[in-house]
């Protein structure tokens, strides 16, 4: 895997993520910092990202929903990249009892450090480096950690020190990441993560269906950019991913977001009419 390409993807989700919010497919006050310059994209991109979106915050919100007698409870998000999840839910309020760990590759995680470091709608309150951490030192609830998810030793040994409490109740999400590892690693990464984690929910935000028209677009798409997504290859529809994390003593279920995609439908009314 060529990594600065894969790294590179970040810009690119980030950018379109900032342009859907703009048009009112979901709301996000945070995005926008992370981001200098936007263009246009078409609307089917933006019902896409809306789909991720909302796929994303159904899952959060069910995982608070089901720990909320926890005194203390995690999210762990692998490949964050520039995402600006941490921020919403703390503007929202919604993080009683939660802490946010980010783990992405180094560079990317400088990079947005330095990002926050430098604006005042994203610095919550005083933050401090604390070696490969950037942690809050007024709240305590934000960690932003360089390393590379492959290295399971070097994982567990920084959020160790981060403060990730392995036995507490932990949503990992994984958001179009894993796929762009080759196969071995991805597994591997589940593998850790059901080791490590036995009080986990695992959140994966991947493409399935290799062959059908959509599945072919993005992987042309995918090659132009030199960045292959390998599981598709392997686990290539729901049933082959549910074993997948079977073998790995999680238990699995899958979400259709269809749903969300035919309610978008009436959303883009709302945006051209209201």
């Amino acid at each position: 895997v060529v990594f600065d390409v894969v790294q590179g993807t970040n810009d690119s989700i980030v950018v379109c993520k900032v342009l859907a919010a703009a048009q009112g497919y979901f709301h996000d006050d945070f995005l926008r910092h992370f981001v200098c310059k936007v263009s246009r994209r078409a609307p089917l991109i933006n019902r896409g990202y809306y789909v991720h979106w909302k796929t994303v915050d159904h899952s959060v919100k069910q995982f608070f929903h089901a720990t909320k007698s926890c005194s203390r409870r995690q999210i762990l998000s692998l490949g964050a990249g520039f995402d600006s999840l941490y921020f919403r839910l703390h503007a929202e309020g919604a993080l009683g009892g939660v802490t946010v760990f980010e783990i992405d590759f180094p560079e990317v995680a400088r990079r947005k450090a330095t990002l926050i470091n430098s604006n005042t709608c994203l610095k919550p309150g005083h933050v401090a480096r604390l070696g490969d951490c950037l942690k809050s030192a007024d709240y305590g609830h934000y960690n932003l950690i360089g390393v590379d998810a492959r290295k399971e030793q070097e994982v567990e040994a920084t959020l160790s020190r981060a403060g990730l409490q392995w036995d507490a109740p932990t949503l990992i999400l994984s958001e179009v990441v894993l796929t762009y590892m080759e196969t071995q690693w991805s597994d591997a990464v589940i593998g850790w993560a059901a080791k490590l984690l036995p009080q986990s929910m695992f959140v994966m935000y991947e493409q399935i269906h290799p062959d059908d028209p959509f599945g072919r677009v993005m992987q042309n798409h995918f090659l132009r950019l030199n960045s292959t997504i390998h599981a598709l290859k392997h686990y290539t529809d729901t049933v082959a991913q549910t074993q997948r994390f079977i073998q790995k003593v999680l238990h699995c279920m899958y979400a259709d977001c269809a749903e969300y995609f035919y309610s978008i439908c009436m959303l883009e009314l709302l945006i051209d009419f209201g």
